[in-house]
């Protein structure tokens, strides 16, 4: 086809004026010729697997002299290259690893403004040849911080999931996983299904600071039984619990704490952890401790030890994760705060 025969004319045209480029003088140097054709040996021209190889030696050696030589030879064969010196002095510079990248991308990518998108990035650049030389680095984890890793686009899938756009905990979770192995990855993100990242829980606790107490209640009380569920049922139950419910849930619309789909009260996931996360700190060993209960273990635990307290003000549990119970006559006697009971099958719908 015509195409390729214009890309072999180019490459031919480029390979000719790398021979004859100020640089290739380099090679008239002693030695270095030879070590240039060693090196490029090792490079296993032809082949469509990666290769990393590392010039190493004390200063003033050479070897930035032989890796620019093998550069300016053989960087003609590759659809894209980038030769960057200075690699360790500007990767110690706040945020240099960022900005090495940024020029590596736009470099390799050929554009000004690549997006920095490690996972995109390897999308864009696999199945294609590249040559990349990194002068005076002497760690290798920062050139893996650097060049990045396969594997984990997947994984950045599930934590960008969990954030849900939030650009908060995003940040957050990036600098917590950044240049960690994907074992430790796997292992964040099995932890947040169950533990929520603190740093998180934090900043968005600000907001719930700020609530008076009767609106952190109604808060609480969606965050463990009521998300998704009707607003008119929930204002009813609310008020029976002699709550002004629909200003405190107006009041919490306004404050973008919780949010309505139709006429169902929702609330982003985050947020739900943390009216949970603040639920579970009352008493983290003891949940009979705590004002509201919706995990089937820590419900089974309290009722079947007999072990309630006036602390529980809800009970919320899903029969369909427990085989039977058998409970005490005088389980709820202790309970005297006790307003809101639900037990319900999620296999038959809730109202079952």
């Amino acid at each position: 086809p015509e195409s390729e025969l214009v890309k072999e004319v180019v490459n031919q045209n480029l390979k000719r004026l790398a021979e004859v480029s100020p640089c290739s003088n380099k090679n008239q140097l002693v030695e270095v010729e030879s070590r240039v054709e060693e090196i490029e040996s090792l490079l296993g021209a032809g082949s469509k697997d990666v290769y990393a190889l590392g010039i190493w030696g004390i200063g003033g050696i050479g070897k930035t002299t032989i890796a620019r030589a093998i550069f300016d030879k053989i960087s003609s064969n590759f659809e894209g290259s980038c030769c960057h010196q200075n690699v360790r002095e500007e990767s110690r510079r706040p945020g240099g690893l960022g900005c090495l990248q940024q020029i590596l991308l736009s470099k390799l990518l050929q554009e000004k403004n690549a997006i920095l998108d490690i996972a995109l990035s390897f999308r864009r650049l696999s199945s294609r040849k590249f040559l990349i030389v990194l002068d005076d680095e002497t760690c290798f984890k920062q050139i893996k911080s650097l060049i990045g890793s396969h594997g984990f686009e997947e994984l950045s899938s599930r934590v960008i999931k969990y954030a849900q756009g939030v650009p908060l905990a995003i940040e957050i979770l990036g600098c917590f996983l950044f240049e960690k192995e994907k074992q430790f990855w796997e292992s964040a993100i099995n932890k947040l299904k169950r533990i929520p990242n603190l740093e998180i829980q934090k900043v968005l606790k600000i907001s719930f600071d700020g609530l008076d107490d009767e609106e952190k209640n109604i808060l609480l009380d969606i965050a463990c039984f009521f998300k998704w569920k009707n607003k008119d049922l929930v204002i009813k139950f609310l008020n029976a619990c002699s709550f002004t419910a629909q200003i405190g849930i107006s009041s919490l619309v306004d404050k973008s704490l919780i949010c309505m789909h139709g006429n169902n009260i929702t609330m982003h996931d985050l947020l739900q952890e943390m009216g949970r996360e603040i639920v579970r700190q009352e008493s983290m060993n003891d949940p009979a401790k705590r004002s509201r209960l919706w995990h089937h273990e820590d419900i089974i635990k309290v009722l079947t030890s007999n072990t309630g307290t006036e602390a529980i003000e809800g009970i919320c549990l899903d029969m369909s994760k427990v085989k039977e119970i058998h409970l005490n006559p005088d389980t709820f006697t202790k309970m005297s705060k006790l307003r809101f009971l639900k037990f319900y099958c999620s296999i038959h719908g809730e109202n079952k």
